[in-house]
Formats: C-alpha cells, structure tokens, sequence
C-alpha cells in the first residue's frame, strides 16, 4: 500500500498520532530505534524544499538562484530537481546533455556555473520524451534521487525542486524524507492566493516549518503579504524579461540578482 493509501485508511486518531511521530523526528537515524520505514540521512546541514499549490510560480528558477545566492556568500548548495514527470532544472543550466546513466555511482553533476545538479533531465536518454508512470512509482524514483545520490561531504544545503500540488511526491517527501524548512513560491493576484495556502497548509499539516514565501513575478500594488497571514515574505522577484530570457537560453546560472542574498544568509545562519 502506497503512503497516501495508508493514511488515508487511518482513523482520526491514527492520523493525529502519525502527525505527532512526524514532528518529534529528529532525523538522526543512527541512534534512532523507532522502525518508520524511511532511515535516511540529512545530505546536508539544511534540506530545503521548494513548494507551490500551483504550477507556473517559477519554482525552479527561484531554486537555482537561491543555490547561486548561497554560492555567494561563500557556502556550498546543490539542487535536487524531484519533478520526476516535469524537470527544467538541467535546461535552465544549459545541461542539454544525458550523464548520469554513464557512471558507476549516482552523483550530482555540475552545472557550467558550478552548481551541483541531480535531475531525471541529466538521466533520461531524450528529455523531450514525457515520463508515463503511475504517481506512486515517479515517488519511488524521486525518494531514490534523494536517498542514494552521493553527495559531497559537508554540504551546507541541499535544495529540493518540487513538483506542484500534494501528489505522491510531495507527500513521500513529507513523510519519509529528513526535512529542515519549506519554502513557498507564489505569483501576486487573487487567483494565486488559495493556491498558496493550500501549499502552506500542506507543509503545515506534515510538520514541515515553512520558513517564508518568495513572491515571484512582483508587480507594484499587487502584493501577496494578505495571503501569507503570518508567514514572512523572505523575497521578491520582479518580473524581469531578462531573467524569462535567460532561463528559456539555458543561461539562468549567468542571471545576476542580489533579490535572495537576504535569504540565504538567513538559511546560512541555521545550519
């Protein structure tokens, strides 16, 4: 049975006391005695996941340039890219061509710009050739991603490019992956609202901090500060052709910002 399945057949209670054994994870599996299923490792002092209730936020250009930002203040960063059936990462990086099924080990490859990328986008023989799997097997391969990559030693955070919504992966990552913060990506308008409480709510509930919101696309007079209630807006993206330019070129690791320096640091500070 799937992990959805399985709390979804749980009684009220069960689910309360499930929630609470997720909270009180500690992630430290080598002195842990507890049989959760999952026993993973922290591949870096900070597993950051990147979140939206809808697609179209720029989550994976937030996610590389938020990797660039930590970059700069000196720290190591490295990006997971989980959107299993949807990967933009390597094409936004300009990684055009297939590596990993040629090594001996599952390891990220670097980015032109230095940036250490794990996608099905460096896996997959033809990128333009769609993934026709059932959800629950792409969350099987997005947790493999995570758990057998070879990470470098003393990474200080790893970035997690997550598919939209609350399918299967989001929810085994939720649920079985050693998890540090959140963070939500949205666009300003009405419309983007519920789709950005949905995603804060999700993290919520499966007790993932949700650390801030990163307003993409920012437009004056058209903020997004009503839909976060108390959850701080830690950046803001202007809408930049520039920026859509070099991402559609594979040249967004080239695109300078100082938008997620803030940020960074304030990760930097929680490792």
């Amino acid at each position: 049975m799937d992990e959805l399945e399985r709390i979804k057949a749980m009684t009220p209670e069960e689910q309360q006391a499930y929630l609470d054994s997720l909270q009180a994870c500690e992630h430290n599996c080598a002195t842990c005695e507890q049989e959760c299923g999952s026993k993973v490792q922290k591949p870096a002092k900070v597993v950051l996941i990147v979140t939206s209730g809808k697609g179209g936020t720029g989550k994976s250009a937030v996610s590389v340039l938020l990797a660039k930002a930590i970059r700069k203040q000196g720290a190591s960063a490295a990006i997971l890219d989980a959107d299993i059936a949807g990967f933009t990462i390597p094409a936004m990086l300009g990684m055009t061509e297939p590596v990993l099924g040629d090594m001996p080990e599952l390891k990220p490859v670097e980015s032109a710009d230095g940036i250490p990328v794990v996608s099905m986008g460096i896996i997959v023989e033809d990128a333009l050739e769609p993934v026709l799997w059932p959800g629950k097997d792409m969350a099987k391969l997005a947790v493999w991603l995570f758990k057998d990559t070879k990470w470098p030693e003393g990474l200080d955070v790893l970035i997690v490019d997550m598919p939209s919504g609350a399918g299967d992966i989001p929810l085994e990552y939720y649920t079985t992956m050693p998890l540090d913060y959140a963070l939500a990506v949205a666009e300003p308008g009405e419309t983007a609202s519920g789709a950005l409480r949905r995603a804060i709510n999700l993290a919520d509930m499966l007790r993932v901090p949700v650390m801030g919101v990163v307003e993409n696309f920012a437009e004056e007079g058209m903020g997004i500060a009503a839909s976060c209630e108390t959850i701080p807006v830690v950046a803001s993206l202007p809408y930049d052709p520039a920026l859509r330019r070099a991402a559609g070129e594979g040249k967004l690791g080239s695109y300078e910002t100082d938008a997620f320096d803030y940020l960074a640091r304030a990760l930097l500070e929680l490792r």
